[in-house]
């Protein structure tokens, strides 16, 4: 209590009391306070309240060039990345085609075919649209972001569309801070309008880090309708991506140098084989004729020394933790990736079926997040726009069609469980037979005609084969389509 508490509580006892409440009041809820918000020993640094694109413009450039480098030199980098495009495309994230009409569809099915699965699609005709989704994946994990270019082009009797795929360095982030005539403005090299919809991309006509001294390095707007820029969003207003990596560059870069000085180590202890010393003074002058130092041991030597002599051998110092220590490490540059620490490392010693299936099942999870969330709306939806005015314009297509993307199906742990698991979902109502073929990687579609076409086929051969569903192995005989005694309900009659 200082000199004025004092005071007051000798004029009006009642007023220092309330006063003496009021302090003590706000002693409590001073110490009532997050931790992670203190100021001390334990938390020195004061981190700025700053927007995501404000970290970014700062430290994209960094991050991109830093992590390539890591994906070029790292293996283990590069397996996070190679893990992460292999799982999330896969074989191609397929369209399930949905149109205006039976002959809407078959003539969008065919020209989406002719397009899409064969090299037509590419700007540099080296890939199928699977094989450009698998490269947008893994520059997105190594890079943090990638653009898609719409081109048109001549081609006769196919849709009059290419893809162009650019790294994020064909964007000029140089202009950045610039009004527009029209109340908008340009950020990092993405300009919007007044309403803060984005309106063009600055790019370069080639990338700026290629040895290409007769071009000039200028960028020009690209209007966005013609640009697919895909990248995951982690905060809100987030306007570009950073590498899937980016948690983890330290640790992976520190563990690098680690096991490096851990192998220079064993190899320069493993060259000290045998010493030999000379307890003997030897007198002025004193020559050993026919004797030569031991310079290189090798199997079966036998070498006889002179008196006075004595040779021990080198052991080379252990590696004690250096397992336990990868592991721990590992796994955080697993989880900073995103993926488990056996598809980063394909150490499966400490795995049994329960654990893989869980840590398989986790990372699925993310998985379906960049497919469902990132890959199938920023470049699936938007190519399939693109296709289907290119190919209205040509007078290829004629109506209106829709997508539904299926992923490509994961790899069973367990295939006769996990397919009878499946086989129960859609009987007991759960899930409709369409999304579960959906979940096995297929198109519900073109599998229903497939399976016509073999029932078909079966019929007119009078095939009767166990893999045929009208076919009930127990009673040896096919099932008529209106035939009820096949039902399991025991209470029907």
């Amino acid at each position: 209590m200082n000199i004025l508490d004092r005071i007051i509580s000798f004029l009006s006892p009642e007023a220092g009391a309330r006063r003496a409440r009021a302090r003590a009041v706000e002693g409590i809820i001073g110490e009532r306070k997050y931790d992670g918000a203190s100021k001390g020993r334990r938390n020195p640094r004061a981190n700025p309240s700053t927007s995501a694109n404000t970290e970014i413009s700062a430290a994209a450039r960094d991050l991109r060039n830093n992590h390539r480098d890591m994906v070029r030199n790292n293996p283990y980098a590069k397996k996070a990345v190679s893990v992460i495009a292999a799982n999330v495309v896969g074989t191609g994230i397929k369209p399930g085609i949905q149109a205006s009409g039976s002959r809407a569809m078959r003539a969008t099915k065919t020209a989406w075919k002719m397009w899409a699965d064969t090299t037509a699609c590419d700007w540099e005709g080296r890939k199928t649209f699977a094989g450009i989704q698998r490269l947008v994946v893994q520059s997105i994990a190594e890079s943090g972001e990638v653009f898609v270019r719409a081109r048109r082009a001549n081609a006769p009797g196919n849709v009059p569309l290419k893809l162009q795929v650019l790294e994020a360095d064909f964007l000029d982030t140089a202009k950045d801070g610039i009004s527009t005539p029209n109340g908008g403005y340009i950020m990092q090299g993405i300009e919007f309008d007044a309403a803060g919809q984005r309106v063009a991309y600055w790019m370069f006509d080639h990338h700026p880090g290629e040895n290409r001294l007769y071009r000039s390095l200028t960028s020009a707007p690209i209007p966005a309708d013609e640009i697919a820029h895909i990248y995951y969003e982690e905060r809100p207003g987030q306007i570009r991506g950073v590498p899937f990596g980016a948690s983890a560059m330290l640790r992976l870069r520190d563990f690098d140098e680690y096991e490096d000085a851990q192998l220079i180590r064993q190899k320069i202890a493993a060259c000290f084989a045998a010493f030999v010393t000379d307890n003997k003074d030897p007198l002025p002058g004193e020559v050993n004729p026919g004797s030569y130092p031991i310079e290189r041991v090798e199997p079966g030597m036998i070498e006889y020394l002179s008196p006075g002599k004595q040779v021990t051998f080198g052991n080379p110092p252990p590696a004690d933790g250096y397992n336990d220590y990868s592991r721990r490490v590992l796994q955080g540059v697993a989880a900073g990736y995103g993926i488990t620490y056996e598809a980063l490392t394909g150490d499966l010693s400490n795995v049994n079926f329960s654990s893989g299936r869980m840590g398989w099942i986790e990372m699925g999870r993310m998985i379906a997040d960049w497919q469902e969330l990132m890959l199938v709306p920023q470049l699936c939806d938007r190519v399939f726009s693109w296709f289907q005015s290119a190919g209205t314009v040509a007078g290829l297509l004629n109506g209106t069609a829709s997508a539904t993307w299926t992923p490509p199906a994961r790899m069973m742990i367990d295939p006769v469980k996990e397919t009878k698991g499946l086989s129960e979902q859609v009987r007991n109502g759960f899930i409709s037979w369409q999304e579960a073929v959906r979940q096995m990687g297929y198109d519900p579609d073109m599998t229903a005609e497939e399976l016509a076409q073999d029932y078909a086929k079966f019929d007119a051969s009078n095939f009767l084969l166990a893999c045929d569903p009208r076919y009930d192995p127990n009673r040896a005989q096919p099932v008529e389509p209106n035939d009820d005694s096949n039902d399991d309900d025991p209470n029907d009659t």
